[in-house]
């Protein structure tokens, strides 16, 4: 049986369990998965939107995760002070623009001054995913030599790396 009247909406609330048991479920298993437990036949992108927004729902947009940035920003500075927290934002066109960020958390400077070699590695990683960039950190050797975290920062490469639609800068 064809599944045309399946909506994105039926799909999200038939797929929110599955979702919070495994996040990682690609659409194309879930979209499997529905039509061998409901005996109907699902359009990919159906499901794939229907996912998206069980995703969305559970773990909030990407937009929202953005402006959620200065809160995380202030109650960081309230709470450690001396810490520093800098997000560069430019708005174009109506549209404010995260280009960059970096965090360095004052405990963790005190850490490195006082307990670890005196060596600094600075490494980064390709972020991939709706919006791409590179994740850096900077670590030390501590006395038992473990990884010590100092301090990391969010970058795009030439692109941007995420959009705010809701400009409350």
């Amino acid at each position: 049986m064809k599944g045309h009247q399946a909506s994105t909406a039926w799909i999200s609330q038939r797929v929110e369990d599955i979702i919070k048991e495994d996040p990682t479920l690609s659409a194309k298993k879930l979209q499997k998965r529905l039509e061998k437990h409901y005996d109907i036949e699902l359009f990919y992108f159906k499901v794939w939107s229907g996912k998206k927004s069980t995703m969305d729902a559970i773990h909030g947009t990407w937009e929202e995760s953005f402006t959620m940035l200065w809160r995380f920003k202030a109650a960081l500075e309230e709470t450690c002070p001396g810490s520093i927290v800098e997000i560069d934002c430019k708005k174009i066109k109506g549209q404010m623009h995260f280009p960059r960020m970096f965090v360095c958390i004052k405990a963790c400077v005190d850490g490195f001054l006082y307990g670890c070699r005196p060596y600094l590695g600075v490494d980064s990683t390709h972020l991939t995913g709706k919006y791409n960039g590179q994740l850096a950190a900077a670590t030390v050797i501590d006395r038992h030599n473990w990884m010590y975290p100092v301090a990391y920062g969010i970058f795009g490469r030439g692109n941007w790396i995420g959009t705010i639609k809701r400009s409350k800068v």
